[in-house]
């Protein structure tokens, strides 16, 4: 009867806090959409390789985005389980719109999952009734997953509450913080030194990559393909070797090349990992040249070069790559 009792009790709780904690975290997002049953089950079959490295990727027509960059959230009880929660934020993949959250627990023992799909505000009752029926009949059968998730909310809430939690300016993110990308058409050097759209490449596929600490160069094994269509706006930065800009010599400097890619996607530089759009003309960049890499400067850098309706990115074995013969980084 006690057990029962505490089992309700935890129930409601979570229940509660889950309504308020959702309207909360879409309350900072503009760009909100309702969530169907349909799509909460497509969201809920989504199968994450690794719940620690996997922060952010699309998949079926989804972006998910880790809560607040947060890493997860660790339980051990007095059975000497470790019960883990992992919160992600749920876009649409084509307009990016927040659809509400991902909650993922995994029992350390079995290495169970068990997924929580946490619709926004304004979904869709039967998007919310196949959440309560998860926390009625899975998340009442597994010891401990109820009151991990009902901590978990209850913090995050609190949190907000207080004034917490990542937020813009105008109290929505932008498009561009969810896309770490390329222009289909950005080519991407091979191990023969030969290279290929951004848009053909294929996971499981080998490319060059640069390997910082050892200074060479090495193939790397490309593990996932992201892909959004759109509207995204490219930044760019025009970049000439140091040697030249340096050198005292008549002859005629050889024309800046361009590198582009979405405002927040990484690149090598030589005092390390910066977003594009934080490169400015004090900055160096690597470039690969006959088994080499090359420092190039910045000689000038613009917001938006061009606008494109598909944009792509690529995760690796290694977390560096080469596009336009600069080496870049994954997300």
């Amino acid at each position: 009867m006690k057990h029962n009792l505490l089992a309700i009790l935890f129930f409601c709780v979570c229940a509660i806090t889950t309504q308020f904690f959702s309207q909360r975290v879409l309350a900072q997002t503009a760009a909100s959409a309702g969530m169907t049953e349909e799509q909460a089950k497509a969201i809920k079959a989504i199968k994450i390789a690794n719940l620690d490295k996997d922060t952010y990727f699309k998949s079926g027509g989804y972006i998910l985005d880790r809560y607040e960059e947060r890493p997860a959230y660790v339980f051990t009880y007095s059975d000497g389980i470790t019960r883990k929660i992992y919160l992600y934020k749920i876009f649409a993949a084509t307009d990016t719109k927040e659809l509400g959250l991902l909650a993922i627990y995994q029992n350390g023992k079995t290495n169970d999952v068990k997924s929580f799909v946490i619709p926004g505000e304004s979904a869709d009752r039967k998007a919310w009734d196949l959440y309560i029926d998860d926390l009625k009949y899975v998340g009442e059968k597994e010891p401990g997953l109820m009151s991990t998730l009902t901590f978990v909310l209850s913090r995050e809430m609190a949190s907000l509450l207080s004034g917490g939690g990542a937020k813009s300016e105008d109290g929505s993110k932008k498009k561009e913080e969810y896309n770490f990308c390329f222009a289909a058409d950005a080519p991407v050097l091979l191990p023969d030194g030969s290279a290929k759209a951004i848009a053909a490449v294929q996971a499981g596929e080998s490319i060059r990559t640069y390997d910082v600490k050892t200074k060479t160069q090495l193939a790397t094994r490309v593990t996932r393909v992201d892909r959004h269509d759109g509207q995204f706006t490219l930044t760019g930065v025009w970049l000439s070797p140091i040697s030249e800009l340096s050198a005292d010599k008549q002859a005629a400097p050889m024309a800046p090349v361009l590198l582009e890619a979405t405002d927040n996607h990484p690149v090598l530089t030589a005092s390390g990992r910066k977003p594009m759009s934080e490169l400015t003309t004090a900055d160096v960049l690597y470039r690969l040249e006959n088994g080499k890499a090359v420092a190039y400067r910045i000689v000038k850098a613009e917001k938006t070069t061009r606008t494109v309706s598909t944009v792509y990115n690529l995760a690796t074995e290694t977390g560096a790559y080469v596009v336009a013969e600069t080496v870049v980084l994954d997300k």
